[in-house]
């Protein structure tokens, strides 16, 4: 296994949503691979996630991005999609073609053949064509999925991949993950560059993850 430089790195993290309690996670550093944050309901999966993502503020503590030397993470490293975030009524009107055709100028590593695969293992193909506001909540999750996957950037960042999908989707999404792992990714590219980070409340059958980290109740 290659000897892979941090990508991310969290100390000192005290974290929470503002009507939440502030949650402490323990010391701990991401490299490229596929890596899990896991516990149970209420722990703080999500919040951490947006905290790495910057849309929320730590409230103590240090979070180092270590993809270059500015120690800064840029929009187009970073791909986060809150499931559960309101969109705005412009977006929810745009078709999903035209959702990702925006993605796709806002991540110079986006990859349309890896999209248009994710789109036909998911069956999205038949909701392209949609305005977003007429999808399922779990079409939607689908299309956030197979966005992020898509987008080759070096910080990928998904909140609890399985909720709202129907079987065959579950298995796709596990199936898809493991693509992600640092064996994986050095075996397809030659190298692995790409960090990405999974929140789930358990360890999710069929995925080999290469790192978990665990938060336990404050």
């Amino acid at each position: 296994m290659p000897n892979l430089p941090t990508m991310l790195r969290i100390s000192g993290l005290h974290f929470g949503f503002s009507a939440g309690p502030e949650l402490i996670c323990a010391d701990h550093e991401w490299h490229a691979g596929l890596h899990l944050v896991r516990g149970d309901e209420g722990v703080g999966k999500t919040a951490l996630l947006c905290t790495l993502a910057d849309a929320l503020k730590s409230r103590a503590g240090r979070i180092e991005y270590l993809l270059d030397a500015s120690g800064k993470v840029q929009p187009s490293d970073l791909f986060w999609q809150h499931p559960r975030t309101e969109l705005s009524e412009a977006d929810l009107r745009m078709t999903c073609r035209d959702w990702i055709a925006r993605c796709a100028k806002d991540y110079p590593q986006w990859l349309d053949a890896d999209f248009e695969r994710h789109v036909e293992g998911f069956a999205l193909d038949e909701h392209m064509h949609k305005p977003l506001l007429a999808l399922s909540t779990g079409s939607l999750r689908k299309l956030w999925m197979a966005a992020a996957w898509a987008s080759g950037t070096a910080l990928t960042l998904i909140d609890e991949p399985l909720a709202a999908l129907d079987k065959p989707s579950m298995r796709y999404v596990q199936e898809t993950l493991n693509e992600f792992t640092i064996e994986d990714q050095m075996e397809r590219f030659g190298e692995a560059k790409r960090c990405v980070i999974v929140t789930h409340w358990d360890a999710m059958d069929g995925v080999d993850w290469d790192d978990t980290l665990t938060l336990t109740s404050p």
